[in-house]
C-alpha cells in the first residue's frame, strides 16, 4: 500500500467511525424497494464492499497515489449534500474538489442556462489540465431522467454522452438513482447506468439506491435527502470513492 493510500486509509477509518453514530441513530428496520430487508447505512472503509453493492459493474482498483483532483458533476441531490462532499473529501485528502451542480439537471438534454451533463463533462474536459488519470470524475445525474424515456436501450446512449468526453485514462465513479414511487422506471435508469459504466471500464457504480430507502434519509417526496440524508449520500459518494482507490 502506497503512503497515499495509508493516508487515505487512516483518515477513512477516522470519518467511518462519525457515520456509524449516524446509523445508530436512523432506525432502517424497514423493507427496502426490492422486498428485502434494508443494510446498515453506509460505513467508509478501505477494503469494504460498498463500491461493490450496486451490482453490475466491475468495480477494479486504480492507484489512489496517481489521483490529485476530483471533479464531481450532480443534480439537486448533490446540491443539498455539497457542504458533507467537501468535508467527506478534505477528509479523504483531497483539497483539490469542483463541484458543478444545479437543480433539475439532466444527463444528456439542456434546458436554458441549465447546461446538460454531457455538456458539462465536455467543457470541463477541454479545461482539464494534467494527465487523465490524475483527475477523478463522479457524476450523479439520472434522477430527472427517470420516466424521461421509452426502455435501457434509449437510456444507454444519454448516459455515454456523459462518459464519451471523458478521457479515457481518467478514472469514473457514477452514483446511481432512486425514486421511491417510480421503481421500475427508476430501475431502467440504473440498469442503464451500469451497463454503460460496465463497458467503459476503470469506472465504478455508487449504490445510492441500496441506501435511500432507509428511513430518516430522504424527505415525504422520496426522492431528496433530508438534512441526515445528505451525509449519508456523501458517505455513498465517498465511500465509493475510497473503495475505488484501494491498490
Amino acid at each position: 500500500m502506497t503512503s497515499a493510500t495509508t493516508t487515505i486509509a487512516r483518515r477513512v477509518t477516522l470519518l467511518g467511525l462519525s457515520l456509524l453514530a449516524l446509523a445508530a441513530c436512523t432506525s432502517t428496520s424497514s423493507e427496502a424497494s426490492d422486498g428485502g430487508a434494508q443494510p446498515p447505512l453506509p460505513t467508509i472503509g478501505l477494503g469494504s464492499d460498498i463500491g461493490q453493492l450496486s451490482g453490475g459493474a466491475d468495480v477494479r482498483a486504480i492507484d489512489a497515489g496517481a489521483v490529485e483532483s476530483i471533479v464531481m458533476i450532480g443534480d439537486s441531490i448533490t446540491v443539498g449534500a455539497t457542504p458533507a462532499l467537501e468535508e467527506q473529501f478534505q477528509q479523504l485528502g483531497f483539497s483539490d474538489v469542483t463541484i458543478v451542480a444545479q437543480q433539475d439537471k439532466r444527463i444528456g438534454q439542456t434546458f436554458g442556462d441549465n447546461s446538460s451533463g454531457a455538456d458539462i463533462a465536455t467543457f470541463l474536459a477541454n479545461d482539464m489540465d494534467g494527465a487523465p488519470e490524475t483527475q477523478l470524475w463522479v457524476v450523479a445525474l439520472g434522477t430527472n431522467d427517470i420516466s424521461q424515456y421509452n426502455d435501457v436501450e434509449d437510456v444507454i446512449p444519454v448516459v455515454e454522452s456523459v462518459l464519451a468526453p471523458i478521457p479515457d485514462g481518467a478514472p469514473v465513479v457514477w452514483v446511481n438513482t432512486y425514486f421511491e414511487d417510480r421503481p421500475a422506471d427508476t430501475a431502467e435508469v440504473n440498469a442503464a447506468i451500469e451497463r454503460a459504466i460496465a463497458e467503459r471500464g476503470n469506472a465504478t457504480v455508487g449504490p445510492w439506491n441500496v441506501y435511500a430507502p432507509a428511513d430518516g434519509v430522504l424527505r415525504s417526496d422520496g426522492v431528496h435527502p433530508n438534512t441526515e440524508g445528505a451525509v449519508v449520500f456523501a458517505s455513498v459518494v465517498t465511500a465509493t470513492v475510497a473503495n475505488f482507490l484501494q491498490t
